[in-house]
């Protein structure tokens, strides 16, 4: 049975509690655009949900699978080297734990017309590097850094809970990303900034049982042969009812590249930080202000080898310092001031280098009171907003 936002009872409620927390809520371009296109959909099953995806967003997937032609060359080129070990198996393993996502990547493939191993491949991509290098190490092919560079702070502090992520990646996906709202029979409703041709839930998602999500991605050295690709997790969280489901997911999966995930819960007054490998996952509650990037920060969570983004540090070390400044006032912390601290570690298109060698695709703000979600274009620097919600 579907459950909705019992919190969110009017419009009147939604203003009368941003102005309360110093957020304004609707404070998109005065000309409302749609910087990101809105797809919604109801499906019965996931392959009539990914077909529906690929057919309405076929365009954007084969662009994007244009654009990323270099990395799908480089992922094919490891995969040459043994099928078996680099896509077989993680196939296999996919179909046995999450066959309903297998399902929807070859419903995308069928309304896209693009050939499934292609997508699948693309949603393996981080697995598969994973796997090469812990074969090899990092002296075999060249495969590029610093691919992404996710920066997130959230915030839990009497009783408020906000969630802020930079989703940074390609440059070259800067106008092919969408929102998908998706109404699937049985499962939470979701809403999710959406790469074209990957599973939904890999960029900042929330669902209508008040979850709020964003991962920061984390590149394994030693990937896991016979652990699940990464990327279906984050799509199992979509479904997820509390926190603690949530959580369960992550813990009780084995997979094969590292992973990071914000959770966030107004409903639950929670916010947690999960990082994973192998068998291994560290929780940790958030209280006050919390920063994550594209590295580890447990201590339990450091003997784990990666390939760490090349800025990952930097912008960590620059939300620390930020945060900082509001240790002994956290009252006053609200959705502004996380609006700056984005603004801080966004990155401009650079396909040279720059702070992320890509640029920031859009950037979440969560307020987990009023289940709003500021969505901003590309670079949060220019105010170019819309406003998500159920």
């Amino acid at each position: 049975m579907k459950k909705k936002f019992t919190l969110i009872i009017s419009i009147v409620l939604f203003i009368s509690i941003g102005l309360m927390m110093g957020c304004n809520l609707f404070k998109s371009s005065s000309n409302n655009d749609d910087y990101f296109p809105i797809f919604e959909v109801e499906a019965g099953n996931y392959y009539d949900l990914g077909f529906a995806i690929g057919q309405r967003f076929a365009e954007n997937i084969q662009q994007a699978m244009i654009r990323q032609a270099d990395l799908d060359a480089i992922i094919a080129n490891i995969i040459s080297i043994d099928s078996v070990y680099f896509y077989e198996n993680l196939l296999a393993k996919a179909e046995e734990l999450f066959p309903d996502f297998v399902d929807e990547i070859r419903g995308t493939s069928d309304g896209s017309g693009i050939e499934f191993e292609t997508l699948m491949r693309l949603n393996m991509f981080g697995d598969i590097i994973a796997l090469y290098y812990g074969l090899v190490g990092k002296t075999g092919m060249d495969i590029p850094s610093s691919l992404l560079g996710c920066s997130t702070v959230s915030y839990n502090y009497n009783g408020n809970q906000y969630l802020s992520h930079n989703e940074d990646g390609m440059a070259a996906l800067h106008d092919l990303m969408s929102v998908i709202k998706v109404s699937l029979q049985d499962k939470p409703d979701f809403i999710n900034l959406y790469y074209p041709g990957l599973l939904c839930g890999v960029a900042p998602s929330m669902n209508d049982v008040g979850l709020a999500y964003s991962g920061n991605y984390i590149q394994s050295a030693a990937g896991v042969p016979n652990g699940v690709p990464h990327l279906f997790i984050f799509r199992a969280l979509l479904e997820a009812e509390s926190v603690d489901e949530a959580i369960s997911i992550i813990e009780n999966t084995l997979t094969c590249n590292a992973l990071h995930v914000n959770i966030a819960s107004g409903i639950e007054n929670r916010v947690v930080s999960v990082e994973k490998a192998e068998n291994t996952a560290v929780v940790h509650e958030v209280e006050g202000l919390y920063a994550h990037t594209n590295h580890f920060v447990q201590d339990a969570m450091l003997g784990f080898p990666t390939a760490d983004d090349e800025t990952t540090v930097e912008r960590y070390t620059t939300l620390m310092g930020l945060i900082a400044g509001y240790e002994d006032h956290l009252a006053d912390v609200d959705c502004d001031v996380l609006h700056g601290f984005l603004c801080e570690v966004a990155a401009e298109p650079d396909t040279t280098g720059g702070i992320t060698g890509g640029m920031t695709l859009g950037s979440s703000i969560f307020n987990l009171q009023t289940g709003n979600w500021e969505l901003f274009f590309n670079n949060p620097e220019d105010n170019l907003s819309q406003n998500l919600h159920f």
